[in-house]
């Protein structure tokens, strides 16, 4: 009796089945004009990177996000075991943002949720964790499907108030370079996610399959998005 219970209990607290978003891949190149002033004469820095999070011209990358992101309730989170590090000015400036967190708060927006650490553009300390640094704006976004990748393009991201006070530099409202995702899904779920958000459903769009469909490897969710900021730019 003791079990049954304890079974109906898992049951009612585990998310309803359907698409769950349990990994991705991202590309992102932060500032660019922030990056410009690290790398330019002023502060004669540069940026690194740390486990999950790499960089290839011009922007920073994450191979494997994990989630979960459940469709009911309408939350979760995708993140990345991982590190930006900006120096300059012969290491008076030398600040480190990690644990990347992607938070869906609901249908139409994310939050981009980040430890901060080191000192500011403005030489001032700071440590600060779970600070929610910028937000974005998933309905401004272009949602697309490439066979089993759910593409989320071009997520404009802005700076919060959180953000402004931990980073330094720039105004709350700064806005920061766009975010594109991708995630691996069945293409039956990244067709019916697309076709709820083209009939202004309220569903959380960043889906996936619980289990990677067909063994598709996340380096190749990645390429995608590679392929596709290749095109756009011409190259």
């Amino acid at each position: 009796m003791i079990a049954a219970l304890a079974l109906a209990a898992a049951l009612a607290s585990a998310p309803a089945a359907g698409c769950v978003a349990e990994t991705g891949a991202f590309e992102w190149g932060f500032k660019e004009s922030f990056r410009a002033y690290i790398s330019g004469s002023i502060a004669n820095g540069e940026w690194t990177t740390e486990g999950g999070i790499g960089y290839a011209t011009p922007a920073f990358f994450a191979e494997r996000l994990e989630g979960p992101l459940a469709l009911d309730p309408i939350a979760g989170t995708l993140a990345v075991d991982g590190a930006l590090r900006f120096t300059g000015h012969e290491g008076i400036l030398d600040t480190t943002i990690s644990d990347v967190r992607f938070v869906v708060e609901n249908p139409d927006t994310l939050s981009v949720v980040v430890d901060i650490r080191g000192t500011t553009q403005d030489f001032v300390p700071v440590d600060s964790v779970d600070v929610r640094f910028l937000t974005g704006d998933l309905a401004a976004a272009q949602w697309s499907a490439d066979g089993q990748t759910l593409l989320i393009e071009g997520i404009p991201l802005a700076l919060t108030a959180e953000g402004a006070a931990a980073f330094g530099t720039y105004p709350e409202g700064e806005a920061f370079d766009p975010l594109d995702l991708a995630l691996t899904t069945s293409e039956e779920c990244a067709a019916s996610a697309l076709e709820a958000r083209s009939a202004g459903e309220t569903v959380p769009l960043l889906v996936a399959a619980g289990v990677i469909a067909g063994g598709v490897a996340i380096g190749a969710v990645l390429a995608v998005l590679l392929r596709r900021r290749r095109a756009t730019m011409g190259t």
